[in-house]
């Protein structure tokens, strides 16, 4: 059974809450940097010296800070695994893979991790991909999060015909990357408009 594209069931993992697995070292890493050139560029925004077209910079100016924190944050944050009653969802970037218990064939080795459906497929986790850092220190972020996975699969229920067939789509956190916009906009023209910027 290859995986095919669609829309999440209401019944399988997409819409269902689990125990998230991410590699939070680098999760850790993105939000600092993300965040700092969010935080830097929403600052930058409100001290900008006085223009003609104020509300016009006001707009554009936080957008390179959101744009950089939301690609960080999809890289190391979003980026995750989640292990629900129903099966797996694997995030990857801008594709979730919505994958069943019954279909999961076998998990990859923790230098290699990845799960092969029934039918040929195969997917990647892109948060537990090999690194020399992870090498160097054997792995225990893979090792830890496999285990993990071969837990919940051990003990999944018998097949369920609500279950649903593996299948993906396309995803985008919509929703934070509007909050982040508007937040900072707020944020750099109440400070613009207390400090009137910078002479």
């Amino acid at each position: 059974m290859n995986l095919r594209e669609g829309k999440c069931a209401s019944t399988f993992p997409c819409r269902q809450k689990g125990k998230v697995l991410r590699n939070w070292y680098t999760a850790t890493f993105a939000l600092l940097v993300g965040g700092g050139v969010y935080v830097a560029s929403t600052w930058l925004t409100s001290r900008m010296k006085n223009a003609e077209n104020v509300i016009l910079e006001l707009l554009l100016a936080p957008l390179f800070g959101v744009v950089f924190l939301v690609f960080s944050l999809l890289v190391g944050y979003f980026t995750q695994v989640t292990v629900t009653p129903g099966g797996f969802l694997v995030t990857n970037f801008l594709v979730k893979h919505a994958i069943p218990f019954g279909y999961v064939k076998s998990l990859g080795p923790v230098d290699d991790m990845y799960i092969d459906i029934q039918g040929g497929e195969r997917v990647g986790m892109v948060i537990m991909a090999n690194s020399l850092v992870g090498m160097l220190a054997g792995q225990p972020t893979n090792t830890k999060a496999r285990r993990r996975l071969q837990e919940a699969l051990d003990s999944a229920p018998p097949d369920r015909e609500d279950a649903g067939v593996p299948h993906k789509h396309v995803w985008f956190p919509w929703k934070f990357t509007l909050a982040a916009y508007v937040l900072s906009v707020l944020v750099a023209g109440t400070v613009y408009s207390i400090t009137g910027g910078v002479d």
